[in-house]
């Protein structure tokens, strides 16, 4: 499929003026993006923690050992990168927002990079459009995300093995393993498709070499790791962690729920319709016996390396299927669904209308919404954005309406100190709620951690006290009927 063009340039790694000029929109994308959310607090439990450890470390003179409600289990370099500018140019949303944009550009042109080898110029663009448009992979854009900068470093780990990149590989593999504790699988999906790439089976003795570029990030991760246990006495979590509900492990019946559940998070959001244009590229292809090129090939050890190292914890954990946590294998089936249908498809009018479907459902991801005792993964869609907003109102209510803060429950993420979310010397937070307690409780749809119980007591028997409401969000007071004169 792959048609040689001027357009390209003829080193297979580097890429031109005119190619940085026809990626231009997508840098200038991402750049108002961050211009229109500059200002938006830090939002889900995941991005809080990096704002309670920058802000920890900055008071605590860079510690290299944190409390344990703040241990994330992995090397908190993120934490540390953060507290380090804020430092340098004093702490704002800003610069929390801008720290991110330097790993979207850089995912924009290692994702160029990994289609430019595989496709013809025809399809990168398109293919491009339809990768960035996952409402997962757009959505950590406008947040704090670990899972932004591991995708950052697995795009470029890939291109390095592509290209004998060796140096350049070293320092990929650095940044997984010190950007996610999930960068662990990254960097063995990346390892197994380094061997399978350089037929390592062929001559094994000789290939050898290939582990070495391994060695210098694994070791000091590794070392980070026996550091962290000599004085921690555990590595990855503890029995009073903050989130051992996670790593709770399920039973049969449960196993067979998360089966479910990462299906669905595999099709949330609008990725329903690549799967289902995929299953269409896959008829036509056994249909008119195309042959599986080496780019079919790759892809597919890829796709089915990252379902081996990503999948496993999501089905045999509690609570470890984030939308977010199958990024890697979202966006291989992205990218095998767009070079299938450039492949495939011949008829230019079929194919533009696959296209259009595909793109229009990913589009539309950012509307889908579930019932309320439905757990749905907000920090994987813009839809949330309008909460911000609505919170904001709903504390200048409770202040306008003195309120005390101790008289009202909430859940996570909106139970820290207002400090975290907005960074302002607020002290004050809104603690976990007590339905026998509480005069208040502070809802919002987001929320996953309120039971069907409680929500269902909450809509029946408490009532409304202010709501506000806009597209998809809604943010709640309600008050406590025995508090009612």
């Amino acid at each position: 499929m792959k048609i040689a063009s001027d357009n390209i340039s003829t080193d297979s790694y580097s890429i031109s003026v005119r190619e940085y000029k026809s990626l231009l929109p997508f840098f200038l994308f991402y750049i108002l993006l961050i211009l229109f959310v500059s200002d938006f607090p830090f939002f889900w439990d995941k991005d809080i923690i990096f704002s309670r450890i920058a802000d920890w470390l900055l008071d605590n003179k860079f510690s290299l050992v944190l409390p344990d409600e703040l241990d994330v289990g992995y090397p908190p370099l993120l934490g540390y990168l953060l507290a380090l500018a804020w430092k340098i140019t004093g702490k704002s949303l800003l610069v929390m927002h801008l720290f991110m944009l330097p790993f979207s550009v850089g995912i924009i042109i290692q994702l160029y990079r990994f289609l430019r080898y595989y496709m013809s110029r025809q399809a990168i663009v398109p293919v491009m459009i339809l990768v960035l448009a996952d409402t997962s992979l757009l959505n950590q854009s406008v947040l704090f995300s670990a899972d932004l900068v591991m995708i950052f470093f697995f795009l470029l780990a890939l291109n390095s093995v592509l290209h004998h990149k060796r140096i350049m590989l070293s320092i990929a593999i650095f940044g997984l393993l010190f950007s996610h504790m999930r960068g662990v699988m990254g960097m063995a999906v990346i390892g197994i498709f380094d061997l399978f790439k350089n037929r390592w089976w062929e001559r094994p003795l000789e290939k050898l070499s290939i582990v070495f570029t391994y060695l210098p990030g694994a070791f000091l991760f590794a070392t980070y790791c026996i550091y962290h246990y000599l004085i921690k006495g555990w590595i990855g979590f503890h029995p009073n962690s903050p989130w051992i509900g996670c790593f709770e492990i399920v039973d049969g019946k449960g196993f067979m729920k998360n089966i479910l559940i990462v299906t669905w998070r595999l099709m949330d959001y609008g990725k329903l319709f690549i799967f289902l244009v995929l299953i269409y590229l896959v008829y036509r292809f056994i249909k008119k016996k195309y042959a599986v090129d080496q780019t079919l090939t790759d892809l597919f050890v890829l796709l089915g390396l990252s379902v081996l190292a990503f999948i496993p914890t999501a089905l045999i954990y509690k609570i470890l299927n984030s939308h977010r946590y199958f990024l890697p294998i979202t966006m291989i089936i992205t990218v095998i669904t767009g070079y299938m249908l450039f492949y495939v498809i011949r008829e230019k009018k079929l194919r533009s209308g696959l296209y259009i479907i595909m793109l229009a459902g990913l589009i539309s991801g950012n509307f889908w919404t579930y019932p309320d005792t439905i757990a749905k993964g907000w920090d994987a869609t813009l839809a949330h954005i309008p909460y911000y907003g609505l919170r904001e109102k709903m504390f200048v209510y409770i202040d306008d309406h003195k309120i005390s803060f101790s008289d009202i429950g909430t859940e996570v993420p909106n139970a820290s100190r207002l400090k975290y979310y907005n960074l302002s010397e607020d002290e004050r937070y809104i603690p976990i709620k007590d339905f026998q307690r509480n005069k208040y409780i502070f809802y919002s749809n987001i929320y996953n951690t309120f039971s069907d119980a409680q929500i269902k007591e909450l809509k029946t028997h408490w009532i409304i006290e202010k709501e506000f409401r806009c597209l998809l969000v809604r943010v709640t007071l309600y008050k406590n009927p025995k508090y009612i004169p």
